[in-house]
């Protein structure tokens, strides 16, 4: 009786109570919808605020995106090297616009493993659309169901039969999900449950190569582990990310109805999310406090400059 006493007392006097506040305190001042979840590995304890309400997942839902093919693999239906051919240059400005594949020469056939990797790395659109139309919009939220989730869903190339994924996607845009079931699908990715153990790994291994870096993992120092995706549409700033700390976390954050919709590094929404994710890993690592250096807004992402 003691120990179990000892025991919520020393849950209740924990780093997680005190990160909360902080957290809900910064989401009280915010101009439009935000919510979070954060998920310690090492105990599976948890908080949230609007953890299950429905967000635009933006590119955030290129990680479930990838999932599904990577779980495609396990099941033998697709190979990582099946290839396939990006449209050709005349009707890409039918397809999403991208600084990267949608330059590419005409009659490149790129590999499943190339087309994840674009997708995941670099956020890649026109390679989002085409691993979209091969997989199969309704067979990615099958693969997402199946693994328990209501409210995260794939919502852009649906067939015109899918009346209720096309109006989800006139409300949500290209995803959907809720802060606690992106958090969860990352950490079933982190405990080798959501695929096989190699094609979890692999995911990781790719979630943790992000060229756009500027949000969560600008927040903690330089060496440590971050594996996540980002996400942004005009009305909302989202990113998710497992943090390798001495003690691992997974750190969720969906914004949404943002007052501020410039596409500026100053934008609200991008700031909200680096305060929060700082206040994560200072309250969450006490031992390794971070702070960016001065200047460190120079040298942000910037998509290689092709407009």
């Amino acid at each position: 009786m003691i120990v179990s006493l000892l025991c919520a007392t020393s849950l209740l006097a924990g780093p997680l109570p005190t990160l909360k506040h902080r957290l809900d305190g910064v989401c009280g001042s915010f101009k439009g919808r935000i919510g979070y979840a954060v998920v310690m590995l090492d105990t599976g304890e948890r908080i949230s605020n609007r953890g299950d309400e429905r967000f635009p997942a933006a590119s955030t839902i290129k990680t479930a995106i990838a999932l599904h093919a990577i779980r495609e693999v396990d099941s033998k239906r697709l190979k990582w090297t099946d290839k396939r051919e990006l449209p050709p240059a005349a009707k890409r400005i039918e397809y999403d616009v991208s600084e990267w594949s949608y330059y590419m020469k005409d009659d490149l056939k790129l590999s499943l493993d190339g087309y994840v990797n674009l997708m995941l790395t670099v956020s890649d659109n026109l390679a989002t659309r085409v691993l979209r139309e091969w997989l199969g919009t309704l067979q990615i939220n099958g693969s997402l169901k199946a693994l328990g989730f209501k409210d995260t869903k794939c919502l852009s190339s649906a067939p015109p039969e899918a009346t209720v994924i096309r109006r989800l996607n006139g409300q949500f845009g290209m995803g959907m999900t809720t802060p606690n079931e992106m958090a969860r699908l990352l950490e079933l990715v982190y405990r080798r449950k959501a695929a096989s153990p190699a094609g979890c790994e692999r995911l990781l291994r790719t979630l943790s190569h992000q060229y756009w870096d500027d949000w969560i993992a600008s927040t903690v120092p330089p060496g440590v582990t971050v594996a996540g995706k980002v996400g942004a549409i005009s009305r909302s700033r989202s990113d998710t990310a497992i943090v390798y700390g001495k003690r691992p976390y997974i750190l969720s954050i969906y914004t949404d109805n943002q007052k501020d919709r410039r596409w500026t590094d100053d934008n609200e929404g991008n700031r909200t999310i680096r305060k929060m994710a700082g206040l994560a890993w200072n309250i969450l690592q006490p031992d390794r406090p971070y702070t960016p250096p001065a200047g460190y807004e120079k040298f942000l992402p910037t998509g290689g400059g092709v407009e």
